[in-house]
C-alpha cells in the first residue's frame, strides 16, 4: 500500500519554505503578474511577495512586467562598473544605470 504524503497549506509555509515551493511553481508554469499571483497564492502582502521574488531570482521578470504594463519599451544593458546585465527603459544613458 502506497503512503500518502500529508498536504501542507501553502498559507502556513514559512518564508524559506515558501520561496522553495515558489521556485518549483514558477519553473513549471508561466505566470502573469508575478507579484500579485505570489501574494495571492501564499497569502502575503505585495511588498513581501516582491522581496521574496527578487531573492529567488525574478527581479528582471518583475521589472519587465512593470515596464510593459506602463507601455514602456525596455532593453538589457550592461553596467560598465559592475558588469551586471540590467533591464532598463529603452534609451537610458549609461551614467544612469546605477539607479536600476
Amino acid at each position: 500500500m502506497k503512503k500518502q504524503r500529508k498536504r501542507i497549506s501553502l498559507k502556513k509555509l514559512k518564508s524559506k519554505e515558501r520561496m522553495s515551493n515558489a521556485k518549483k511553481w514558477l519553473r513549471n508554469y508561466h505566470i502573469k503578474n508575478l507579484v500579485h499571483s505570489y501574494a495571492k497564492r501564499y497569502k502575503v502582502d505585495s511588498q513581501t511577495a516582491y522581496y521574496e521574488l527578487v531573492e529567488i531570482g525574478f527581479k528582471d521578470e518583475i521589472a519587465i512586467e512593470q515596464y510593459e504594463s506602463k507601455g514602456i519599451e525596455w532593453e538589457y544593458k550592461v553596467d560598465g562598473y559592475t558588469g551586471d546585465m540590467l533591464v532598463v527603459p529603452k534609451g537610458t544613458p549609461d551614467w544612469e544605470l546605477h539607479n536600476y
